[in-house]
């Protein structure tokens, strides 16, 4: 009777240490599979964030590109509006001037 005892308590102890090593290997399993899917989120994440990066980097280039040619226009206008300034004043300057008017005349007279 001992001996079936110690049989049937040596069988247990198997079975427990087996069935201990088998949970073990299933829960590495599903470990595994749980650092797999979290990769894969993180690598979808990396691929979004970068996405978003390129596309505001897009934008702001574009944005940039049209400031420099509102600047660009707006030179070339305060260009054109100088040149025409000079060529009018050069139509001014070869024109005869007038005479002034005397002071005298224009500038009332005192009583004393």
């Amino acid at each position: 009777m001992q001996k079936l005892i110690v049989v049937a308590f040596a069988a247990l102890c198997l079975i427990g240490t087996s069935s201990l090593v088998l949970a073990e290997d299933a829960m590495k399993g599903e470990t595994g599979n749980m650092k797999d899917e979290m990769k894969a989120e993180k690598d979808a994440m990396k691929g979004n964030m970068k996405a978003n990066k390129e596309e505001m980097k897009g934008k702001k280039k574009e944005h940039t590109e049209k400031m420099k040619a509102k600047r660009h226009e707006m030179k070339d206008k305060m260009k054109a509006h100088k040149d025409a300034a000079k060529a009018k004043g050069g139509e001014t300057k070869g024109a005869a001037p007038a005479a002034p008017a005397p002071m005298s005349a224009t500038a009332p007279t005192a009583a004393p």
